[in-house]
Order: C-alpha cells, then structure tokens, then sequence
C-alpha cells in the first residue's frame, strides 16, 4: 500500500538544523543576524530545506548535499552594476563577439555587495511582491511562514488539496492560533468575479482537513526557528504554543489610499460577484494600518469564527 504523502516542514533533530546549530558556520550567524535587523530579510522553514527571502524575493535555498550544507541562488541577483548601461561592441566576421561582461557579485552577506543583491530583487520584484514584503515587515514579530506551497508531494496523496498556495502564515496574538492570509492587490480582477469566493472556500476545506499535519508541521517550525536564533528568547513567538488553526482566512486587500479604499469596497464585497464574507475570518483594505492580527479597525472587519 502506497504511503499516503503529507504536508511536514524540517524537525529540530534534521542533519541540516544540527548542523547549522552547532556553531560551526559563522556564515550562517552572520546571516541569522542580518535577519534580525534588516526589515527586507526573513528565514522560513521548508520540508526539507531553508529559504531565505529578500524583499520577498527568494534570495537563498539553503540545504544539504551529502554532509555539507550548500546554498543556491539565482545568477540574476549576482549581477553587478555596469557602467555606462550598454556595452560597445565590433562585429567582425559571421560573429558578434561581446569582450566585456558585467561584474558579478562575489559575496553575498558583504553589505556593498548585499546592497547590489537587494537592488538586484527590487527590480524583478512586482508590486504585489513589495507590498507582501511590507506586510511580512511589519508583522515579523508573529509571522510563522510565507509564501506557503502545498504541492501534491506535500499534502495528502490525491487530495484536492494539491497545489494550494497561500501568502502569509501568521501565529494570531489575539485569538493564539494559526490563522492564513490571502493578499490581493484591490484591481486584481479575481476580487470582482467568483473566483475569489472559491479561493477562500478552498483554503478554508484546506486548513480544516488538514488541522492535525498543519499544527505538526508550525509546531516544529517553532522548534528549528528556536534552535537556529531565528528566534530567540524575549521574542513575542519564543514562548507560544500553537493549539489551533483558524479554518478561516483573512483576506487582505491593498487599497493604497483611503480614497481608493472608499472608492471600490463595495464593487467588492456587493458587486456582480460579492464576497462571501462567511467563510472568511477578516476582510482588511490595506492601507496605512498593517496589523494582521485579528482585531477590528477603520478598514477592518472581523467575522465570528466557530470556537
């Protein structure tokens, strides 16, 4: 009988987590630190490896190749500045042979050349990237994880579930359970169609079928961050215990200003479409306020959730 594959993220006791944690890479304390006082960079825990994320822009995948621990990044943030912008060539028989290249960065956590890497991201970054990085930012005091993927190889063998992906998890200070966000930007076209409802219909199913794997799985989050200094004593997540998932998810809208917030909120929730709010936990437009947890506010509202 085939084993059934299930949603998990690395334990404490994983090679690459005692490996990290035992003092004998600096390079990894080095970033750890960065991590905990630049705003753009933040560590989240995979199923089998480590990511780090820069302005949300997946800037290292930090994981084990046999005994080492190695880290891949993509060449399109090690590409330094060159100038003038365009370089002069002379073509010369049936080629054109370029001489000079750009430079290409040699370290990553040197702050000239992270400085080149963060402008590097800033530009393949979308919008909706900048504004998920502000929110993950803002709330780094309870954020658990980002840019959640459950793929088929992670869930349930040949569950619907497959491929489900989710913005932000964050440990909720108010009602002390896991509780999923959902970003939009406020002229994503899925916010005016049916789409949006079957969207958060399905993160709800989601995180009710699969309540036990999720608290495992962010309950041993928890464990590595700790082991690792991503979290460290004093921090508001370094005593918490996760008891519950909220099957309900916040959806946060980015409405830039209260004008365009006033402006379209009721195309959204009344319009041709409207937004079931049943199955939701929040509905947030985004604008100066960036508190995730779930509390009432000018562009908040807070739905009743079962207990």
């Amino acid at each position: 009988m085939t084993e059934q594959k299930r949603f998990g993220r690395l334990k404490a006791n994983d090679p690459l987590v005692l490996e990290l944690a035992s003092g004998r890479h600096p390079w990894w304390s080095r970033l750890v630190e960065i991590s905990r006082t630049d705003r753009d960079i933040n560590i989240q825990v995979r199923g089998t490896y480590l990511n780090v994320y820069c302005k949300m822009g997946n800037l290292l995948k930090i994981y084990m190749n046999g005994k080492e621990v190695a880290c891949a990044v993509h060449y399109k943030y090690l590409v330094g500045a060159h100038t003038p912008e365009y370089i002069e060539v002379f073509p010369t028989g049936r080629d054109i042979a370029v001489q000079q290249s750009c430079d290409m960065v040699s370290s990553i956590l040197d702050d000239k050349n992270l400085r080149i890497v963060k402008r590097n991201i800033s530009a393949y970054a979308g919008e909706e990237k900048r504004i998920q990085s502000r929110l993950v930012e803002k709330n780094k005091a309870t954020i658990l994880d980002v840019e959640l993927a459950f793929s088929d190889s992670e869930v349930l063998a040949n569950s619907e579930d497959g491929n489900t992906r989710i913005d932000i998890a964050n440990f909720d200070k108010n009602r002390n359970c896991l509780v999923f966000i959902e970003l939009k930007q406020i002229f994503d076209s899925r916010l005016y169609s049916s789409e949006m409802n079957d969207q958060i219909r399905k993160y709800s199913r989601f995180a009710k079928k699969h309540e036990p794997h999720l608290l495992e799985a962010y309950r041993d989050v928890l464990k590595v961050k700790r082991a690792l200094g991503i979290i460290s004593d004093g921090d508001y997540l370094s005593s918490v215990d996760i008891q519950r998932v909220e099957h309900k998810p916040i959806l946060v809208i980015a409405g830039y200003n209260q004008a365009l917030i006033d402006g379209m909120r009721d195309r959204i929730v009344e319009g041709n479409h409207p937004l079931d709010t049943s199955n939701l936990a929040g509905l947030y437009f985004f604008g100066t306020d960036t508190d995730l947890n779930l509390k009432e506010g000018k562009n908040k509202k807070v739905f009743p959730t079962a207990p």
